[in-house]
């Protein structure tokens, strides 16, 4: 049998969510070794059997799970086993050795975690001049490798942008960072990013960017609406949380300051909060533009580059 990519596993993996079939996600990830490449396999080896465990709470099979969770932290794997998700597990008599084990991973790890950023350059970068800035915010569990095989740098680097990934060092589990664990921190580190990259590479301030997935996009109102740094908009897919500097008065000061932001969401997944957020855009005049994502949930989608050409074209 010819294997498949694991883009292409996790694809299906979630359109399986999406249509709530747990079990048939479950059993396609427990195929995973013999649809990938024994390459690809090992390397996203973790994510693949942390959903195994994942989502077969979701079936209620709580002792294959904990056998999942167990091996992986028998092998150094750090699990987020404080989810809700897992709260059933605390009936096993193996869970309290295994939270202990875990405890530890995360110690002796969260001690060496650093933010982290990667930049790409436009083609033809000289110091003398200036070139507009995107910052890209992974998603809550995500890494910046993850978030930059689906939001690519392309859209933005054709546009003579010079576009950087920061990777929070809030770490939510096994090579998986966020930015919702400690907001502050979070703001922190983006502004801190912000100096070190305005020093190091020509920017013009007058046309900065801000964007992100998830807990990326929330983290990227956030710094907007704080007025941190100087941001001239935003670009948030699946902000499924309110950020706490989300007031009315700062959306109309960001307003004030002609800000524009774009909100994008899957019609499968759509949330109050959202809703609540482009209610208060509509009450104050604050330029936005809402795009719903067709066939999808809480995920990147397919078009999303053409989403992003749409956006730059609103903001810019």
């Amino acid at each position: 049998m010819e294997n498949i990519s694991y883009s292409q596993l996790e694809k299906d993996f979630v359109e399986l969510l999406e249509q709530e079939n747990y079990r048939e996600a479950v059993n396609l990830l427990g195929r995973a070794s013999e649809l990938l490449s024994c390459k690809e396999y090992e390397e996203h080896y973790f994510d693949i059997h942390f959903n195994k465990a994942r989502f077969s709470t979701n079936c209620k099979m709580y002792d294959e799970c904990i056998e999942i969770l167990i091996n992986l932290v028998e092998q150094g794997y750090a699990c987020p086993l404080d989810w809700k998700r897992f709260e059933p597990l605390k009936e096993d008599i193996r869970f309290a050795k295994l939270k202990k084990m875990n405890d530890l991973i995360f110690h002796n790890t969260e001690k060496k975690s650093k933010p982290e950023y990667v930049v790409h350059l436009p083609e033809g970068y000289t110091e003398n001049k200036q070139y507009p800035l995107f910052l890209n915010l992974h998603g809550d569990g995500e890494s910046i490798k993850e978030h930059s095989m689906y939001w690519k740098p392309d859209n933005f680097l054709k546009k003579d942008f010079i576009v950087v990934y920061i990777q929070s060092s809030q770490m939510i589990y096994h090579n998986g960072y966020g930015w919702c664990k400690d907001p502050i921190k979070s703001r922190s580190e983006i502004i801190n990013f912000f100096k070190i990259i305005s020093q190091q590479y020509s920017i013009d301030k007058e046309c900065v960017i801000i964007g992100g997935f998830s807990g990326g996009a929330i983290a990227a109102i956030d710094i907007t609406m704080a007025n941190e740094i100087p941001v001239r908009g935003f670009i948030s897919l699946c902000p499924d949380e309110k950020p706490h500097s989300f007031t009315k008065e700062n959306v109309m000061n960001a307003c004030k300051r002609g800000i524009k932001g774009v909100f994008m969401e899957g019609e499968q997944s759509i949330v109050p909060v959202e809703e609540e957020m482009v209610s208060v855009f509509n009450e104050v005049g604050f330029p936005y533009e809402y795009y719903i994502n067709k066939g999808i949930g809480h995920w990147y989608p397919e078009d999303l580059s053409d989403k992003v050409e749409q956006a730059l074209e609103f903001i810019l």
